[in-house]
């Protein structure tokens, strides 16, 4: 009798430990620092193109191409791109490290993904905020690739957020796999690009975009809650692909 009762409480544990891990994306999380804290991009990046600006002709003619291709099956995977978050940046960097991603089968690089996230949106705030750019749909008065996602309001162009959080995720990634280092920035650099073909941002807010990752990702790199969670998604990542 006593030893059904110790396997009836082994497996309730069992139970217990698998429900806890797939209610990872119930949690609530937080940033890794406020917008106080975060670096103020708007003292680093340019001054985006003004319309009277030469360099402001290539971001014309690539919006243009991005609205050419945009009943394309690289439109369509754009489309997709504008929904990210946590999951799916796991879902859309999975091809590029061999490994299927998710949530259940890796918690804690979803916490570190959803984490980077909120990080990011903390670290762009000012910038966007001063520039106060205009984005292409609405300054063309033309559809976006996302209508619902479109806002007449919503001036935050400059730099781009979906890109700094994807480079910054990409760059995370990067460090924890560097064997596909080069695969794992293609992705990050075409979901910057999404976000020129769906008519959200100028390719300059992506450029910047870019850099914006980059900072952030020096600047989280020092914090004590990321290092602690990065290696834990590392080690994580590492016991799967043995797998």
């Amino acid at each position: 009798m006593k030893r059904k009762i110790l396997v009836a409480f082994a497996i309730t544990l069992n139970i217990a430990a698998v429900l806890a891990q797939a209610d990872v994306t119930k949690e609530q999380f937080k940033p890794f620092f406020t917008r106080e804290e975060a670096p103020h991009l708007e003292n680093v990046l340019p001054n985006p193109p003004e319309l009277n600006d030469p360099l402001f002709f290539s971001d014309w003619t690539q919006y243009r191409w991005g609205l050419s291709i945009r009943q394309t099956e690289r439109g369509q995977q754009a489309v997709d791109d504008a929904g990210i978050n946590a999951a799916y940046f796991m879902k859309r960097y999975s091809p590029a490290v061999g490994v299927e991603l998710t949530p259940e089968t890796h918690p804690e690089l979803y916490r570190l993904f959803s984490r980077l996230h909120l990080t990011e949106q903390q670290a762009g705030a000012s910038a966007k905020a001063f520039f106060h750019r205009i984005r292409p749909y609405q300054q063309y008065k033309e559809r976006s690739g996302v209508p619902s996602h479109e806002s007449p309001t919503d001036f935050t162009s400059y730099p781009s957020g979906h890109t700094h959080a994807s480079w910054l995720v990409g760059l995370t990634l990067a460090s924890i796999d560097p064997a596909h280092t080069e695969q794992i920035m293609k992705v990050a650099y075409e979901l910057g690009q999404s976000r020129v073909i769906v008519g959200f941002h100028y390719q300059s807010d992506v450029d910047m975009g870019r850099v914006a990752g980059s900072i952030t990702f020096a600047r989280v790199m020092s914090e004590p809650e990321f290092q602690k969670l990065y290696e834990k998604a590392k080690k994580e990542f590492a016991k799967n692909k043995k797998k």
